[in-house]
């Protein structure tokens, strides 16, 4: 198809070339008719001829030239399918050694858990050596003292018979000597068995020594083999990312191969576009292609490398092993310091647990006094029963701010049972050291100076409060104004000799409670006055 087309586009050219031609040997037989009628027939005849056969000529090597260059195209088409094909085999060869080399790495990690093995049941036969060798000391030592506990028994033996010798020398020489040869013959032959006993028994210690020696240094290969062999599966490792890489980069390239072809297959009817696509393409490659030696060179340059990063890495073990003895002794003095701060800390917690205890304590008791408060306050309600209506809706709000001082008790005692929470942030806290618990202490100072200031407030405000009652009272009613001073009065005794027994914070609370209380059926009064 592309062929007929590029026929079909040089006729189509070549024609408007050819009409000029025909216009101009028409042009000169028009003149010729002027000279001459009689030859115009004849010559127009040849020139037609001519001009078809020119034309022909034309279109033929034009088919040529088209046929010529379509057959250039297709063979570096051909070229270009050729050197996909063989960077697919090659690419095939890659993933078989990538694939074999995967299965090294599989063995020679079979290989590694065989060698740990055998170096646990090493370690194992080690432990047992030692054993054994500590059995032959403990052996041979009390192969020792049987020995010192004889010898003993041999010079007793000889200091008694020289003895007896002595005094048999007086009675009779001649059985004196029967009596010394008799035993001087069993001394020899219990020192002769005990020396027997004793060398058997040296021997038999000294072969297990020598046995447990060459063990000792049988076994002291293994632990190479294990450097050695973790240096492989590194170097191993190593070779996987190369591997990995180079798959990657034969993905990337299989990638640019499949777009080529499919360039190809739909760009056959533009044939100039194809040229420059091919010459693309062919660099892609090229790069591609250098891009890979790079990186296989990169690649044998590493596992170079890797020998001499081996041999580094058995000299940063020897360096972490005397590092590891030195963080040891560092750890067990850290730890004699922890067990002396934690002693420190309990004794604190002690202290901490006894402070709180006292708390509770005053805490009950503030609970105790502020109910009696309570009561008395209901006895001085009672006796106010006899005011105006504004009192009883002053008492009733006074009751409910009651209600919300007894959920505030009940809020303190929640305070408590925080405080036995913090216990145990104070144990945390402690740790930190002294400083913190100093300024904790310094903001506590801090905490009840602001909780004195405010009880003295608070008492401004009550006498404040007490006095605007007073003219409110003086303006609405003389006869109001006669009743209520001997109950504010005796209010305002309660009140002083509250404060003077409580001094705590709590009663401090109910007190600004109260004077709350107060200040609303107050500016209620004034509201209505106003209005």
């Amino acid at each position: 198809m592309p062929s007929k087309n590029k026929t079909k586009n040089a006729s189509s050219s070549d024609k408007p070339a050819a009409n000029p031609q025909d216009d101009a040997p028409k042009k000169i037989p028009k003149v010729s008719k002027a000279d001459s009628s009689a030859n115009s027939r004849s010559g127009s005849g040849k020139i037609s001829k001519f001009l078809s056969a020119l034309s022909y000529l034309v279109l033929v090597s034009g088919a040529a030239f088209a046929s010529f260059y379509l057959q250039r195209v297709l063979t570096e088409v051909n070229q270009i399918r050729s050197e996909s094909e063989e960077a697919l085999q090659k690419n095939a060869e890659v993933l078989q050694k990538v694939e074999h080399a995967l299965l090294q790495v599989n063995s020679m990690k079979f290989s590694l858990e065989g060698v740990e093995a055998a170096v646990g049941r090493t370690q194992a036969e080690l432990e047992s050596t030692n054993r054994a060798i500590i059995k032959g000391e403990t052996e041979t030592r009390r192969v020792e003292e049987v020995l010192q506990k004889l010898q003993n028994e041999i010079l007793r033996d000889l200091s008694e018979g020289i003895r007896e010798v002595k005094q048999a020398r007086e009675h009779d020489f001649s059985s004196l000597e029967k009596t010394l040869e008799v035993r001087l013959a069993e001394l020899s032959g219990s020192i002769a068995d005990s020396v027997a006993e004793f060398t058997g028994a040296q021997e038999e210690a000294q072969a297990q020594l020598s046995h447990l020696k060459i063990r000792l240094e049988e076994h002291n290969e293994p632990g190479n083999l294990k450097d050695e062999l973790l240096s492989i599966t590194t170097a191993v490792a190593g070779l996987h990312t190369a591997n990995e890489v180079a798959e990657g980069n034969i993905g990337v390239l299989r990638e640019q191969i499949v777009s080529v072809s499919s360039e190809l297959q739909t760009r056959n009817k533009e044939v100039v576009s194809l040229a420059e696509e091919i010459e693309a393409v062919r660099s892609l490659v090229q790069s591609t292609a250098g891009s890979l030696r790079q990186e296989v060179s990169t690649s044998q340059a590493k596992v170079q490398t890797m020998s001499d990063q081996i041999q580094s890495m058995k000299d940063d073990q020897l360096i972490t092993s005397q590092a590891l003895q030195s963080l040891q002794t560092d750890m067990r003095g850290e730890l004699s310091k922890t067990e002396t701060r934690e002693d420190d800390l309990e004794a604190r917690v002690k202290a901490t647990e006894e402070s709180i205890e006292a708390l509770e304590n005053s805490a009950t008791e503030q609970a105790s006094r502020v109910e009696a408060f309570l009561s008395k306050y209901d006895t001085q309600e009672s006796s106010l029963a006899a005011q105006s209506q504004e009192a009883e809706n002053a008492r009733q709000a006074l009751k409910e701010e009651l209600g919300g001082l007894k959920s505030s008790l009940g809020e303190l005692q929640a305070s408590i049972e925080a405080l036995s929470d913090t216990n145990a942030r104070l144990e945390v806290d402690e740790a930190w050291g002294e400083p913190e618990l100093q300024n904790d202490d310094a903001q506590k100072e801090e905490e009840a100076a602001s909780e004195v200031e405010e009880e003295t407030g608070a008492e401004e405000v009550v006498e404040e409060e007490t006095g605007a009652e007073e003219v409110v009272e003086e303006e609405e009613a003389p006869e109001v104004f006669e009743e209520e001073p001997a109950a504010e009065e005796a209010v305002e005794d309660s009140l002083v000799t509250e404060e003077a027994v409580d001094e705590d914070s709590v009663t401090d609370e109910v007190s600004e409670g109260k004077n709350e209380v107060e200040e609303l059926p107050l500016e209620e009064e004034e509201e209505e006055e106003r209005q």
